[in-house]
């Protein structure tokens, strides 16, 4: 009989993880604790199979050890900084990820922000009974959307799908990565996306959008230095990590027109105290990490997780595993 252990305090029910499960393995049993705490751990986690959890969980090394029968470590999610991949290696046990499950999610999310920041509706919206009405009401003129450039840092799953949108409503993009791959160029192919230097697109883009890894080299990368690069007028959107960002020049660069405008689904301190000054700066737009969330990319982060765990406990050999990339 296959054990399969969920860790997760996050989602309200587990009707499409179990399924997938009890479709591919009837007689498995499935547990599931908000944490991986001593009692869970004990009883079942230890002969657990796979092991299933939401991207928070820490699973360092003592906790792998203690895994005695796991084969697999499943993260909800694209990012797995919270396991110890080295040591899930020496263990024989492997690390998947979901890649790419919500990239459709977060390209609305950073187009939506564009337009809202852009043609300012909510603003128009709760100033109707001032008086002002017609082009009277309008301080300043925006411009076509078709007529702005979006530079997209980092054209990974996330930053190819928004690129993918935003030419679809006429924007000129350009982008910037690392490294270089067939999807990249077959995107950019189709959207008409150009490759530049971080330094060409900070400088030449209305909106700069972030799709970066949280690495020791991105942490604090956009900071005074990076937004006296950029366009003044320049919207700033992060959509990847918190870290990413030095919220104090962040806020400054705004609130003395360095750069017009940021929107950030993402801060460093999450979820933060209300009087957090990222929160209380007039045009920077805080949205509680909510872009990559639709019932859509709900229902494929949970059912590739799921897969994930299955496939390598039947041992299949699956792209997913990123301690073996």
């Amino acid at each position: 009989m296959k054990r399969f252990w969920i860790v997760d305090d996050e989602w309200e029910d587990y009707e499409a993880e179990t399924r997938l499960l009890k479709d591919a393995h009837p007689d498995c049993e499935i547990r599931v604790s908000p944490e991986a705490d001593r009692k869970d751990l004990e009883e079942f986690g230890s002969l657990a199979d796979a092991l299933i959890c939401q991207i928070s969980v820490k699973v360092d090394r003592k906790l792998l050890e203690e895994l005695k029968s796991c084969k697999i470590v499943s993260v909800y999610g694209a990012g797995f900084n919270n396991v110890d991949i080295s040591a899930a290696r020496d263990l024989g046990i492997d690390v998947t990820n979901v890649p790419g499950y919500c990239a459709e999610d977060l390209a609305d999310y950073v187009i939506a922000a564009i337009y809202r920041h852009n043609l300012r509706l909510s603003y128009y919206a709760e100033n109707t009974g001032n008086g002002l009405w017609g082009a009277q009401a309008v301080k300043k003129r925006p411009r076509r959307i078709s007529q702005q450039k979006l530079f997209i840092a980092g054209f990974g799953n996330n930053g190819r799908k928004l690129a993918e949108k935003a030419a679809g409503v006429g924007m000129k993009i350009m982008y910037y990565d690392y490294a270089e791959s067939a999807e990249m160029t077959s995107v950019a192919q189709r959207t008409g996306a150009v490759r530049v230097s971080l330094e060409e697109g900070l400088a030449g883009a209305d909106v700069i959008s972030v799709h970066l890894a949280l690495t020791d080299e991105t942490k604090g990368f956009f900071s005074q230095k990076t937004f006296a690069r950029m366009k003044p007028g320049a919207h700033f959107i992060n959509t990847s990590r918190g870290g990413i960002v030095n919220e104090p020049d962040l806020i400054t660069a705004v609130k003395n027109d360095v750069i017009g405008a940021a929107t950030l689904d993402v801060i460093i301190n999450e979820p933060p105290k209300l009087d957090d000054p990222i929160l209380c700066t007039e045009n920077i737009c805080v949205t509680p990490h909510i872009s990559y969330l639709s019932e859509d990319s709900l229902l494929e982060l949970k059912t590739r997780a799921a897969r994930n765990a299955s496939d390598v406990v039947m041992g299949k050999s699956i792209p997913e595993v990123v301690n073996r990339r």
